[in-house]
């Protein structure tokens, strides 16, 4: 990430301020899930989880597409978005070294 988009990231930031939709984007970071995984994973309700899904979907952070009756979501930019959550974890894991 090198030619980092400050303005980007920081309205990246803003939308994972909220804890749930944090934890939605870590799950998602590991590959595309339907609604009934991110709650099993995430530990909220359906109607929690899809009314987060709303707005990550809203922001263009995630996207989904239909399988049967059901919606699967995924990162639309993955290696941003990934790259991102890299940045926290290292500063995460620095701390817990000191």
């Amino acid at each position: 990430m090198s030619d980092v988009d400050y303005k980007e990231m920081s309205g990246f930031f803003k939308i994972l301020g909220n804890t749930t939709r944090l934890k939605i984007v870590r799950e998602l970071a590991k590959g595309e899930k339907c609604v009934g995984d991110v709650e099993d994973c995430v530990h909220a309700s359906q109607a929690n989880i899809s009314q987060h899904l709303t707005i990550l979907k809203r922001q263009g952070v995630v996207d989904c597409r239909k399988e049967k009756n059901m919606r699967c979501y995924y990162l639309k930019r993955p290696e941003f978005i990934k790259g991102i959550l890299s940045l926290v974890e290292d500063e995460e894991h620095e701390r817990d070294i000191k």
